[in-house]
């Protein structure tokens, strides 16, 4: 039966149990982390670390609340227990457990005063058969470590010393002592004391295990008030130094075994990870001792349900002080001989075998397979970071080849791969922002164009009458005549009207585009050679910067020339009081385009004007100095060479207006190519 499990929704991909947990038992599936049953200690560290409350333990809570109605029920309190409950007195807690109906509480700590005889047995007599352990021997006593022992380094099976555990030694002396009629509880801060009552070996000793969290809520659930309880005593049997088992070095002092540094018999250590070296050093036999006392918690005072509130070294001394206290007030005769009755009569041994889970290991070219997956080909990739859980890369990528863990755990390669999808999609939305703009200018030139054409047609004609007309009227009156200005001034606007249709014709048009292989630099000088002589370019100082690779590509000269011809003049415009205009034309490797750009010192365009600067009508001139179809028929036009436009510009600093052309080799690309 599992102890331990992880509820998934509340599971959030921080990898902190697999992290912590010394067996790896840890599947990580879609980002959920899942407990393996047959590779769980129950050792309750992965519960410690879960800041989500993602782990849940096997509750024996309403199996005890059914024992407590119908049998006679014994309640076994680990050694723990003062570090606990620190604040209240031990009659007070006996009397809270026997006000939720526990018939008799007793020590687990006399259990610890049984086994600490056998282990000073086995130390004297290795070779009695029924006991027999190879040196160096490891203690039995707490269960995560048999249990990892078992499976992860089955040939130190041998080597666990045959001796059961307090509780269990505890569990088979109550049943001795006051019959096997009862049910026996068990309360301490261990979840692998739930697994350990799960093997069939031992589980005539006790018949459920409780935590003191479980303890809480059998108090809160029958309403316990401590200082209402009738203060009651531990029942007997009493425990002697044992009481000092769940403390650094506890086992050895209360066995009576030495514990300076200078002896190289014993060897003691506590916590994970030092454990787990030290086992290796076991299994390597570059260890000499007798005996290896490890525990994985430091200490059961610091076990998955102890206090948490306590430090370690109040935790410590409340344990210390209870037992001085209660040695001081021991009938030590009594418990000789209770101790003597209970050697004769309660079976302490027990065997151990190998239950190896172990996974195959991957050969190393898989395991650089693997780790290629998530962007580390070279030792320099691998950070080590553990973010995954796992203290190596190379650790997770055997964890990745073994099933338990998924390739993408690896924190930095996720962030490199986000960044870079980021990156991706942030250019995919740019790209689709200048596609959308782009669709939204066409189809804005589209309706114009038609629009345009439409009206060009019409006033095309009378336009050319009023012209004809006024030119007749004009030859046969007088010059001095004072209508005669009048005439002049019909005649000039007339001819602006008729200029602005000539732009809405060009606008319109749906020809096609006469393309031939042209060299953009003779254009753009053609076009310098005539604009320089202009009133508007008597103070511009006109620049041309040409890179020497520009190859001939195929565009419309004339419609070209156009172009440049626009944005020139605009550039001019710009500069009333004169200044620099330097023109580039070089290739773009990046997009595989000839790029011409336009550089003035002008007045420059507003951000807010950006936009619309290629909008048909759309101008920042006084009335009568410019129609607004100049850069708007630039645009149409490149963009029927499936070219593009687009400026950049600062207030008061000028503007740069940038042209695109594709090196195509299409002899021809019609309106409706480019519409398409």
């Amino acid at each position: 039966m599992a102890v331990v499990w992880t509820i998934e929704e509340k599971c959030r991909r921080c990898y902190s149990c697999v992290r912590e947990c010394p067996a790896k038992a840890i599947k990580v599936e879609h980002g959920q982390a899942k407990v393996i049953e047959n590779r769980c200690l129950g050792c309750g560290h992965c519960v410690n670390v879960c800041s989500q409350g993602a782990k849940e333990v096997l509750n024996g809570t309403r199996e005890v609340m059914h024992y407590l109605k119908s049998d006679s029920v014994i309640a076994m309190l680990a050694p723990s227990f003062p570090a606990v409950y620190p604040d209240l007195d031990t009659q007070q807690l006996v009397g809270a457990l026997r006000a939720c109906g526990f018939d008799k509480v007793v020590e687990v700590a006399f259990g610890a005063d049984l086994v600490n005889k056998a282990y000073l047995h086995l130390l004297k007599a290795p070779d009695d058969p029924d006991i027999e352990t190879m040196l160096p021997v490891i203690a039995s006593s707490c269960p995560a470590i048999f249990s990892y022992v078992q499976k992860y380094i089955p040939e130190l099976v041998p080597h666990i010393a045959r001796i059961v555990s307090p509780m269990v030694a505890m569990g088979r002396a109550v049943n001795y002592l006051y019959g096997q009629d009862k049910r026996v509880v068990f309360i301490g801060p261990c979840t692998a004391k739930k697994v350990e009552i799960q093997d069939e070996q031992v589980s005539d000793s006790v018949d459920m295990v409780l935590t003191f969290a479980e303890l809480n809520d059998l108090f809160q659930y029958y309403q316990i008030d401590f200082d209402a309880v009738a203060p009651r005593p531990l029942d007997p049997p009493h425990a002697y130094l044992g009481r000092l088992y769940p403390v650094s070095g506890g086992f050895l002092r209360s066995a009576g075994l030495p514990t300076d540094l200078m002896n190289d018999d014993i060897v003691l250590t506590e916590g994970k990870n030092r454990v787990l070296n030290l086992l290796d050093l076991v299994k390597k036999k570059e260890i000499d001792a007798k005996l290896i006392d490890v525990l994985f918690c430091e200490g059961c005072i610091s076990g998955p349900f102890s206090n948490k509130s306590e430090n370690y070294f109040d935790s410590k001394r409340n344990i210390v002080r209870y037992t001085e206290n209660r040695r001081n007030q021991a009938d030590y005769p009594a418990w000789r001989e209770t101790i003597e009755d209970c050697l004769s009569h309660v079976n302490l041994y027990r065997s151990f075998k190998a239950e190896s889970v172990n996974n195959p290991e991957p050969t190393e070219e898989e395991i650089s397979e693997i780790l290629a997956r998530i962007d580390k080909h070279e030792k320099s990739d691998e950070l080590n970071c553990g973010a995954c859980g796992y203290s190596s890369c190379r650790e997770h990528a055997v964890a990745v080849y073994q099933g338990l863990a998924e390739a993408d755990m690896c924190l930095p390669f996720l962030i490199d791969k986000m960044e870079h999808m980021k990156n991706k999609l942030q250019a995919s939305l740019d790209k689709l922002a200048t596609t959308q703009e782009q669709l939204i200018q066409h189809e804005k030139l589209a309706s114009i164009g038609q629009l345009a054409a439409g009206v060009a047609h019409e006033v095309n004609n009378p336009l050319g009458s009023i012209l004809l007309y006024a030119h007749l009227v004009k030859q046969r009156m007088d010059q001095a005549e004072d209508d005669a200005k009048d005439l002049s001034f019909i005649i000039e606007e007339a001819k602006r009207c008729q200029n602005i249709v000539s732009g809405l014709l060009d606008f319109s048009r749906q020809g096609q585009l006469t393309l031939k292989q042209n060299h953009v630099p003779d254009i753009i000088l053609k076009m310098i050679e005539v604009v320089k002589e202009q009133p508007e370019f008597k103070h511009v100082r006109i620049h041309t910067e040409f890179a020497d690779d520009l190859p001939e590509i195929y565009v419309d000269e004339d419609q070209l020339y156009q172009v440049f011809l626009n944005i020139t003049m605009n550039a001019a415009e710009a500069m009333p009081e004169g200044g620099d205009l330097t023109i580039k034309a070089f290739l773009d490797d990046d997009t595989n385009k000839m790029r011409i750009t336009f550089t003035d010192t002008g007045v420059g365009i507003s951000k807010d004007n950006q936009s619309k600067v290629f909008t048909p009508f759309f101008t920042t001139k006084q009335i009568g100095k410019g129609t607004g179809l100049g850069l708007a028929i630039a645009y149409g036009i490149l963009k029927m060479h499936k070219g593009n436009i687009r400026v950049k510009s600062e207030v008061d600093k000028g503007s740069t207006f940038i042209v695109d052309i594709p090196l195509a080799s299409n002899q021809t690309i019609t309106k409706k190519e480019q519409d398409d």
